[in-house]
């Protein structure tokens, strides 16, 4: 049993996971989360925060990824040695590292030996691997909409939510210095009570203006609901914070995990400060803590090869970001046969770990952005309004 230590802050797993158990918006419930595992963790692009600044933000927005290998903790790693040794990393090596595996544009990363000999030795030893993709822009806006359903007009919308927000997003990501211009006038995401009905014209104007095309039934809707809401007294989701602060910190994505699988262990590489933000947290589950832990990634060859997951996984999700539905089209009719093997080797991967325990894939990205990667990696056709 735990033992009460002074000024400890416990966490209930059982009650934080609840909600997150049903998997709303995916459809179907969680599953896999009775076998004990052993999660091993890196990161790619951590901004740590997230700000605006006079000319614009503090960091070019692209995608944090959380995430690495994992197995069944019945069923240890073997053939370590093997694997580093196909590698053929250079002798000065100290640790695996992504950048030894590949470099450049991720089309040249698809063509590298060493991230299709990497993928298929997970493949061929068992392992699964398991992410947390987080658009941050898309994070930083869709309170937006969260705010929109205090209008009791807007209501009727509420099962689009996740429609309007992806939308919101794409409009609103259009014209990035338009946004940061609007965005800092109004101390967004401290819109302050007097200033909600001028921030949201100003807003829904801006939205309406991106929209080069005849606007689509989504669009339309996105802009109405803007300018319906302007008339709130109060946007309860974008008013008493911070000022300019749109993340503080992604200390929240590395808790996720615990809380879902609190049966696991969980090793992390060293994060500052998100060893800072969790200080004498501890995340307890029917009556024991969870198991989870720092360490350096040169002392743990499961967080280096975490490393190596993590930037294949955020320099795909950022090429994904990168590019239209039209060029991605073209892009993967042009693939070379290498390129090919390894994004199925990558999707093959990533279907055996979902089917594990879906789970281990968490995003937080516009709709576009999951249906872009369902077709670029999975070969899953695309929706009609996107082509």
């Amino acid at each position: 049993m735990i033992e009460e230590q002074p000024n400890l802050n416990i966490l209930n797993a059982e009650k934080l996971r609840a909600d997150m158990l049903l998997n709303i918006f995916a459809g179907q419930p969680l599953y896999g989360l009775g076998e004990e595992y052993a999660f091993f963790y890196d990161e790619t692009n951590n901004i740590r925060k997230f700000w605006i600044r006079d000319n614009g933000f503090n960091e070019q927005p692209k995608n944090f990824v959380l995430g690495g290998i994992v197995h069944k903790k019945s069923e240890p790693l073997t053939g370590l040695d093997k694997l580093v040794k196909s590698l053929y990393l250079q002798k000065s090596a100290k640790e695996i590292k992504f950048n030894q595996l590949a470099t450049g544009s991720y089309l040249g990363v698809l063509n590298s030996k060493k991230i299709k000999t990497f993928l298929e030795w997970l493949i061929a030893n068992g392992v699964f691997i398991h992410y947390t993709n987080f658009n941050i822009l898309y994070w930083s806006l869709v309170d937006i909409v969260d705010s929109f359903w205090n209008e009791p007009d807007l209501r009727q919308y509420m099962p689009y939510v996740m429609h309007i927000k992806s939308e919101l997003f794409n409009l609103a990501n259009a014209d990035l210095d338009q946004l940061v211009l609007i965005l800092k006038k109004y101390r967004f995401p401290n819109v302050q009570r007097n200033a909600s009905y001028a921030f949201m014209t100003e807003f829904s104007d801006l939205l309406e203006s991106v929209s080069t095309k005849t606007q689509s039934d989504i669009s339309e809707l996105v802009v109405y609901m803007t300018r319906k809401a302007a008339n709130l007294q109060e946007l309860p989701f974008i008013v008493d914070n911070e000022d300019d602060v749109l993340i503080d910190g992604f200390d929240f994505l590395f808790q996720r995990p615990l809380y879902i699988y609190p049966t696991s262990s969980h090793t992390f590489d060293n994060e500052t400060e998100v060893q800072k933000a969790l200080g004498n947290t501890q995340v307890e589950f029917k009556g024991t803590f969870v198991e989870y832990t720092f360490v350096d990634s040169r002392d743990c060859i499961e967080i280096q090869l975490s490393d190596g997951i993590c930037g294949l996984l955020g320099s795909h999700f950022n090429f994904l970001e990168e590019h239209s539905v039209e060029e991605l089209i073209e892009i993967k009719q042009n693939l070379n046969p290498v390129q090919r093997q390894t994004l199925s080797l990558l999707s093959k991967l990533i279907v055996i770990s979902d089917a594990q325990s879906n789970g281990f894939m968490h995003r937080i990205a516009p709709m576009d952005s999951d249906y872009k990667n369902d077709y670029f990696l999975h070969d899953l056709p695309l929706p009609d309004y996107l082509i």
